[in-house]
């Protein structure tokens, strides 16, 4: 029985992506004074130098347990170039469900930048010049390039 088990383990982490539990691409904690009401992750294409990403227009994204104040999300399996935020959100009364709509408080969000084959001569010295990969961006500044990135806080 033990043996059938250890052999079961590899596909039943394998699968993991598929039955909608994250692969954890991205994780971390949410810090401060979490307010009241759902608390969900979103993934959205953002705008940089007024030219919006053709990304993700807004995702909600599978956690292991924002209520609990860590969290752990895939990307998109076919992500476009471009810029994305990832932050926390009570979804509110109002709106739009599993949407972050205009007024519902949110942390601070955390930005990446997906290019499937870099950019420039793919240094990563600055945004220009980034990796292929996934990204995380701090500031104007690429950091780290490609997954996981782990210990991603998001604060409210």
């Amino acid at each position: 029985m033990k043996k059938a088990a250890l052999l079961l383990l590899p596909l039943t982490i394998a699968s993991c992506g598929y039955l909608g539990i994250p692969d954890g691409d991205v994780s971390g904690n949410i810090l401060g004074t979490q307010p009241s009401g759902t608390i969900r992750m979103a993934l959205r294409g953002m705008t940089l130098s007024g030219v919006q990403t053709p990304a993700l227009d807004q995702g909600n994204m599978g956690t292991l347990n924002p209520e609990k104040r860590v969290y752990a999300i895939s990307f998109p399996n076919e992500p476009q170039d471009g810029a994305y935020e990832l932050f926390a959100y009570v979804d509110g009364e109002t709106g739009t469900k599993l949407r972050h709509d205009s007024g519902e408080q949110k942390t601070g969000s955390r930005t990446f930048v997906f290019s499937k084959n870099g950019s420039g001569d793919k240094s990563g010295t600055d945004l220009l010049n980034v990796k292929p990969g996934w990204t995380l961006v701090n500031g104007l500044t690429p950091g780290k390039n490609g997954t996981p990135f782990t210990g991603i806080d998001l604060n409210w």
